[in-house]
């Protein structure tokens, strides 16, 4: 009998433990989350930052396509280079545009409306990824988002650009191609900047065909290098787990989310940084956004502003 009250007593303790146990883990699932729920803010921010840049392009780009079907462009003559002027003038405040040409059929510059007001002209951008696309149309109303390039021509000469570009046609002819610079480091700048969660995020745009980087806030001299080498290069831990993420990022075109340790070189101190990354939707060109930022920054972002 002693042995049997034993035995209950000692089933009703393992049912007590049972339940705590079970209890423990329900709860642990449900609060463990939202320790990380920075991670996935950060994500709605890269998110929200890719689609402002594809909006501004998306924007841009349907303003090329109807200047270049003004009846002014096929007279070739002042009226042309009234209208071209006018958009430059319209764009100037911005900063953000260097300059708009208009190119004959063989791809030569034969008119040049830009900040400096030179008419810089007789240049063959014939080569170029946005004349071929250009060319090879049937119809007028289209625009195309080039790579980005080093402007040979015009106020925005020297700097990293990408051209939007129309073709234009003249009784049904293709007779050459409206092209107009928008110059990248400032346009990263403006555009990039809107959701940051702080002064110290960091902010990476990322050409995923050519796997190089368009644009770095921590390092602009950096532009035009390997992405891989780049962050392998980075002294923090989980380089290579990043490296690795962000090139399969490259072929699945998603976007997502990693938790990125390092030391700090001011504390030597373990620091850990949110990154989420976004494609951004061009069309013609893919890139990647990268934002990264520390957890409290994130949190700061959103809680205390409500």
């Amino acid at each position: 009998m002693i042995r049997r009250k034993v035995s209950i007593r000692g089933f009703g303790m393992l049912v007590i433990v049972g339940l705590g146990l079970s209890l423990y883990f329900i709860l642990a699932r449900a609060i463990l989350p939202s320790r990380y729920q920075p991670l996935y803010k950060e994500q709605l921010l890269a998110r929200a930052e890719a689609a402002n840049l594809a909006s501004f392009f998306q924007s841009f780009g349907n303003s090329i396509a109807v200047l270049g079907q003004a009846p002014s462009l096929d007279s070739r003559d002042t009226a042309t280079v009234k209208i071209m002027d006018a958009f430059v003038e319209q764009w100037r405040g911005s900063g953000l545009v260097g300059g708009v040409i208009l190119t004959d059929r063989d791809g030569v510059v034969r008119f040049n409306s830009n900040l400096l007001r030179v008419p810089d002209v007789g240049r063959s951008v014939a080569d170029r990824n946005y004349f071929v696309w250009a060319k090879n149309q049937t119809r007028e109303g289209e625009y195309y988002i080039s790579r980005s390039t080093v402007s040979r021509l015009g106020a925005s000469k020297g700097q990293t650009i990408v051209v939007v570009a129309s073709p234009v046609f003249q009784n049904g002819t293709f007779s050459g191609v409206l092209g107009a610079s928008v110059m990248l480091e400032p346009l990263t700048k403006r555009y990039l900047g809107l959701l940051r969660a702080s002064e110290s995020t960091e902010v990476y745009l990322i050409d995923q065909e050519e796997g190089r980087l368009l644009y770095s806030s921590v390092d602009l001299d950096a532009t035009g290098s390997g992405v891989s080498e780049y962050f392998q290069k980075s002294s923090f831990l989980g380089n290579q787990l990043l490296a690795k993420r962000l090139r399969n990022a490259f072929s699945a075109n998603k976007e997502g989310r990693v938790l990125a340790v390092f030391i700090s070189p001011k504390t030597a101190r373990l620091k850990i940084r949110l990154m989420a990354y976004s494609p951004v939707a061009l069309g013609s060109q893919n890139w990647l956004l990268i934002m990264s930022s520390l957890p409290q920054e994130v949190f700061d972002f959103f809680w205390l502003r409500n």
